[in-house]
């Protein structure tokens, strides 16, 4: 008998699951010179937690260069590739307590997913090089999506029309490194579960008021305290 999921979970990537170890930026300026014929520099944006088309623009918009639908694809293409060529090079690395994707994946109470800025295949790209992809059973992706917050609604519709799956809003978790993460859970009333595994700080994760607040999740335990309904802290130092 098939058990429908009474969870639903849902991970960002870069800074929560991986490191890159730069690897992403690094494309990223690559695809700059290739589409817009400059060289620029990402770090001249405010980048976290962004979609991936959404950086186009901004670059664009920085640089005071029009931007186009055909030239935003194009960009996009270029990271990927020069993303793909990078990490076989030099692969990313799983961020501490990533073992418990395997754990969830096999819970048959779960559903896994990625809720992520990231094209679809930027994000198979980055996950095959620690080898997790084939922990997740769908993700709402970034594909022609400027706005983060519209991924959350797309994911509860995804699990509903592929998986036949609802879910109370306090049975969903979003799991992410950046305020902006915690923002977008809060578009589906999930749980939040913020990690200081990226760029921001503890104290800053801590001023976007996250349901749960963690330096990393090595304590694996823990975490699944909260996936279960029995956590016993809000905030793990």
């Amino acid at each position: 008998m098939n058990i429908r999921p009474e969870k639903l979970i849902l991970w960002d990537i870069d800074g929560t699951i991986i490191a890159t170890k730069g690897a992403g930026e690094s494309a990223m300026n690559l695809a700059i010179l290739e589409t817009f014929g400059i060289n620029g520099d990402l770090n001249a944006i405010d980048y976290s937690g962004r979609t991936d088309p959404l950086l186009g623009r901004m670059i664009c918009d920085h640089y005071g260069l029009s931007d186009t639908p055909e030239r935003n694809r194009a960009f996009v293409e270029a990271y990927v590739r020069n993303l793909s060529e990078i990490l076989t090079e030099t692969p990313a690395t799983l961020l501490p307590g990533m073992g418990v994707l395997r754990i969830l994946a096999q819970r048959p109470d779960c559903l896994q997913g990625l809720l992520t800025g990231n094209v679809r295949l930027g994000g198979k790209v980055k996950l095959q090089s620690v080898d997790v992809w084939q922990y997740f059973e769908f993700g709402s992706f970034a594909d022609n999506c400027f706005d983060r917050n519209e991924l959350a609604a797309k994911a509860l519709e995804i699990a509903r029309v592929d998986f036949g799956a609802e879910f109370a809003p306090d049975q969903v978790f979003v799991i992410g490194d950046t305020p902006r993460d915690v923002k977008c859970g809060r578009q589906i009333q999930a749980k939040t579960v913020a990690v200081a595994t990226g760029k921001y700080s503890v104290n800053k994760l801590a001023e976007a008021k996250p349901d749960y607040l963690f330096r990393d999740l090595s304590d694996i335990e823990a975490f699944l305290a909260i996936i279960d309904g029995v956590a016993v802290a809000t905030v793990y130092p």
